[in-house]
């Protein structure tokens, strides 16, 4: 019985921890919303050309040239 017991503490303990750190969570979005730049909304961003090979863009591997072994 003591076994049974310790592992349904242990079950509402983990459910308890998660169940906080969920309400936490909620409440951190709710009252710290992200704010949407309404000049520049995520659908209708330019899109930008990629930028040439010769240029190095930051990239962290290289695209393979054709007929380079």
């Amino acid at each position: 019985m003591d076994r049974a017991l310790g592992l349904l503490l242990l079950t509402v303990y983990i459910i308890g921890v998660v169940g906080l750190a969920a309400a936490i969570t909620w409440a951190v979005v709710k009252i710290f919303p992200t704010r949407s730049d309404p000049e520049d909304p995520p659908d209708e961003r330019k899109k930008q050309p990629p930028p040439d090979d010769s240029v190095p863009g930051g990239r962290l591997f290289r695209k393979a040239k054709r007929g380079a072994a």
